[in-house]
């Protein structure tokens, strides 16, 4: 947009330097703004511009200079089309432009303007009209006769339009800014009595008498010396009135728009022992900084994790930025108290704070949050909103203009705030370890505090890093200086939940923090707050709130979440900070049916999980899913792995509190993850011979045999053989006993496998030992049929493959029978069962000295394990002792080094045997 600029140098904006073209040119555009849209003569143009001797080409001249004019106006302007700007009326040419386009007519435009409008708005107008100004108008036309008089009139409207914006001013109670404007001006005009008399009044407004009547003598000063003249009768009654504090007088002149006076300071005093936070503080500066210091920040956090002391703390160290004071107010959102804060009770606190007296405050909230928003209008102002309850609260007490900073305080996350108003959101959790200890030494000093580094981490530890806890702690630390750290640790482990934390005389310990928040949950939220601390796990997953709650788990965890009673660390898996779990915990009844609920759900899920990672087991011991339970399905068997190892603690704890009819069934649903994926063998044990007492006792014949079965098949992942041999032993009398073909054969093929060992090529006797046992369970699962009989027949291959490795001229048929248990589990989808059988073919082909063709199996097998690290380490050992065998010493180091750094998490069952192959997971 083309922008013509007199109001200093002419020029025009939004064309090349220089493109206005020369002194003569420029003068032609100067006078028909001058001129402010009027026509100007031909005639009258050609004499200004050549001083009143044109030369005979001046016409023919100007109508060049016209014609450079309009090109660089309307660039854009079609050939042999009519120009719209600089126009031809009457022999004479105009300039067509909106005031916008031109500073001069947009500034006393807006002058004009504005003694019709509020005060706050005439401020803001005249500002932006002010700052169009950049010196003298017409500046380098300023010794022309025919620009004087447009300068002259253009400068007093200036003055003129300084004196309105400061009168504003002063209206609207923003003195710290009128004052210096009238000082200036004054100065630069002190012949001018406006200008003083509005001098003295912002003095006087600002409790600053002494100087005002100073204000007043120089002006009188000035008129004697320069003219003679005493002081308008204006200027004298107001001296008067300042002499007798008339304060009526400075009401009636500065009017009833006129702000309060006083400077707040309400922040309360910062809390002793402040420790940490240096990151949420620099966040709060930054914020600040970013603009001109305006600010909308809700600190978020449990109760007792400081965000009163975060909001103060920072408050006091930025006060200076905000020269025109601190609000501050408890909304009790969260307390002992039944009700909170009123915003239109707090906005009375405010006004009154701010110099309103009481019968200028309006009773009307709406009233009030106006009033309120004109008074910190142009202020720089700093609020602390602490405790809020909802975003509803807060709003009617935020400034309605920029240049104030508010930090508000809530256990609640105020989404509304963030939505509605741009809110910063600042999470405050609760200290790690170091903070929590600085946070002791500050309190206790660090000599006390470093001189017992085990009493001092155990009481961090029980304090959660939660500040609240801390303080009550260092409390009593501070009460009883004669005892010893570890004395007052030993205390805190002695008391069990919340005990610990309470302080004679204190009324906002823990418990009652805790349960303000509590206090504003609805029913069901409250509900499941109480029943989810029975979960025995380290965290919760929403798939299990909803089996306790329903579908209307999802909305209360949300609200349990934004109450920060609950913490969501990761997408759908809740955590209680331990201090809260306790809290709930006091608050929960034992519940066998909540109880109930998740084991079923947890229960259910790991069937699922089961049944998606091995789909051939047979036959399934789930009883149908009970109403209501929604348990957890999977897509896939990594996604099912995943939720196994992220549950498995949970898992386990649960079959400690489950109904004796479900110990079994978690047997069943744990056994494979236990046995064939993580190798959480010592657990399989005990579960599975817990769960054997109860079947012995109810005597489930079909149980029993399933049970010793996994007792029998964890020993042998243990390579305890002569462990393994007696329960499996057990199994298959049972499964002869009630003609039960799948225990008979898993217990035969079990016993077949711990004779021949699956680690090594076995030897001739171990294969004839084991051959009947194989045989006997091949026949069996063929019988069965189906995906599931094809597996485990592929499994039972392998013993018998061994042992025609030993016959006369059997290797080929020791070869094919190992491909076919391959073959067998690819068509079947097993790719764990044929990384297996690979293994066996890996070793196959080292002892009939091929070591290419065992390098190629043990690699496929690692394949088919993929990212399945407990298994991967098997095939890894076959790979370094094949490499190692064939002198391939650069390769078995490499494997070497891939199997020991699998070691250092995995959880495998025979490390002894791994390190007496690899040697120490750390050398030397």
């Amino acid at each position: 947009m083309i922008e013509v600029c007199v109001l200093g140098p002419v020029e025009v904006r939004a064309t090349e330097p220089g493109a206005t073209g020369g002194y003569q040119q420029q003068a032609v555009l100067a006078m028909l703004v001058a001129a402010g849209g009027r026509v100007v003569p031909a005639d009258r143009i050609v004499d200004q511009v050549w001083g009143g001797e044109p030369p005979a080409s001046a016409t023919a001249t100007l109508q060049a200079y016209i014609s450079r004019l309009r090109r660089l106006l309307e660039p854009d302007r079609a050939p042999r089309t009519a120009p719209q700007i600089l126009v031809s009326e009457a022999a004479g040419y105009a300039l067509r432009l909106p005031a916008e386009q031109v500073d001069a007519w947009r500034f006393e435009r807006d002058v004009a303007r504005s003694p019709d409008l509020p005060p706050q708005e005439a401020v803001t107008l005249l500002r932006e009209a002010l700052g169009l100004w950049r010196g003298v108008p017409f500046e380098q036309f300023a010794d022309e006769e025919w620009a004087q008089a447009e300068i002259t009139r253009l400068t007093e409207l200036r003055y003129a339009a300084q004196e309105r914006a400061i009168a504003a001013m002063l209206r609207i109670g923003r003195i710290a800014e009128a004052v210096p404007a009238a000082q200036a001006l004054a100065d630069a005009e002190p012949l001018r009595g406006e200008a003083w008399r509005l001098l003295a009044l912002g003095l006087w407004a600002a409790h600053r008498s002494a100087e005002a009547l100073e204000a007043l003598r120089r002006h009188r000063e000035h008129l004697a010396d320069e003219l003679g003249l005493d002081p308008e009768p204006a200027l004298a009654r107001l001296e008067q009135a300042i002499l007798t504090q008339r304060g009526e007088v400075l009401e009636e002149a500065v009017g009833t728009d006129r702000g309060p006076q006083l400077r707040p300071a309400q922040l309360p005093r910062a809390a002793a022992g402040f420790a940490a936070r240096v990151a949420e503080l620099g966040e709060l500066t930054r914020l600040a900084g970013e603009d001109d210091g305006t600010i909308l920040t809700v600190i978020s956090g449990a109760g007792g994790v400081g965000k009163t002391t975060l909001a103060v703390r920072w408050a006091h160290a930025v006060a200076g930025r905000y020269p025109d004071g601190q609000l501050y107010t408890d909304l009790r959102g969260f307390g002992p108290e039944e009700a909170p804060a009123g915003p239109a009770d707090v906005l009375f606190g405010f006004l009154t704070a701010l110099g309103l007296p009481d019968h200028r405050i309006p009773p009307a909230l709406d009233e009030r949050v106006a009033l309120f928003r004109s008074v910190l209008a142009g202020r720089r102002m700093l609020l602390v909103l602490d405790n809020a309850v909802g975003a509803e609260q807060v709003r009617p007490l935020l400034p309605g203009t920029r240049g104030c900073a508010v930090v508000v305080t809530s256990r609640s996350q105020l989404g509304g705030l963030v939505v509605a108003e741009g809110a910063h959101t600042l999470r405050l959790d609760a200290f790690d370890d170091e903070e929590a200890r600085n946070y002791l030494r500050g309190r206790l000093g660090a000599a006390r505090v470093d001189a017992e580094p085990l009493a001092r981490d155990a009481i961090v530890a029980r304090c959660g890093g939660l500040p609240l806890a801390l303080a009550v702690v260092c409390a009593r630390a501070a009460t009883r200086s004669a005892f010893s750290l570890t004395a007052i640790a030993a205390e805190l482990q002695d008391e069990e939940g919340l005990d610990a934390f309470t302080v004679a005389g204190f009324k906002h310990d823990l418990r009652a923090v805790f349960s303000w928040s509590y206090r504003q949950l609805p029913d069901g939220a409250a509900a499941l707050f109480r029943h989810l601390a029975l979960h025995p796990g380290a965290d919760v997953s929403r798939a299990a709130a909803i089996s306790v709650a329903g579908d209307e788990a999802r909305g209360l965890l949300r609200l349990l979440c934004d109450a920060h009673l609950l913490d969501e660390r990761s997408p759908g898996r809740y955590v209680y900070h331990d201090l809260v779990r306790a809290y709930a915990l006091e608050l929960a009844t034992p519940s066998p049916a909540v109880l109930g609920r998740i084991v079923e759900h947890y229960l259910f899920s790991g069937g699922n999980a089961v049944e998606v990672c091995f789909p051939y087991r047979q036959p399934s011991r789930l009883p149908p899913v009970p109403d209501g339970i929604r348990p957890e399905t999977f897509a896939d068997p990594r996604e099912a792995y995943a939720w196994q190892d992220a549950e498995y603690d949970t898992l386990m704890a649960l079959t400690e509190i489950c109904d004796e009819s479900y110990l079994k069934i978690f047997v069943w649903v744990l056994c494979p993850y236990q046995q064939d994926v993580r190798f959480h063998l010592h657990d399989s044990i005990g579960l599975a011979r817990r769960a054997l007492t109860i079947a012995e006792r109810d005597g489930s014949r079909w149980w029993i045999g399933f049970l010793q079965y996994a007792i029998g098949r964890a020993y042998l992942r243990l390579n305890q053989i002569d462990r393994a041999m007696p329960p499996l032993e057990a199994a298959i009398a049972v499964g002869r006993a009630t003609d039960d073909p799948i225990r008979l054969a898993h217990g035969l093929l079990s016993v077949a496998t711990g004779i021949v060992g699956v680690h090594d090529v076995p030897t001739r006797t171990e294969t004839i030992k084991a051959y009947p046992y194989a045989v006997e369970a091949l026949a069996a699962y063929r019988k069965l049929g189906g995906d599931f009989g094809r597996v485990e027949a592929a499994n039972a291959l392998h013993p018998i493959a061994w042992y025609h490795f030993y016959r006369p001229g059997g290797r080929d048929k020791a070869r094919a029978l190992l491909q076919e248990s391959i073959d067998i589990n690819v068509r079947c989808d097993h790719p764990h069962g044929a990384a297996g059988s690979w293994m066996h073919l890996a070793r196959f082909h080292a002892a009939t000295g091929d070591p290419a063709r065992a390098v190629a199996a043990f690699e496929e097998a690692l394949r088919l394990f993929g990212d399945m690290q407990d298994l991967r380490i098997e095939p890894l050992i076959g790979l370094y002792s094949t490499h190692l065998a064939a002198g391939d010493q650069e390769a078995a180091d490499r494997v070497r080094g891939e199997a020991l750094s699998l070691l250092e998490t995995a959880r495998y069952p025979d490390i002894e045997r791994l390190e007496a192959i690899l040697g120490p997971r750390t050398p030397g």
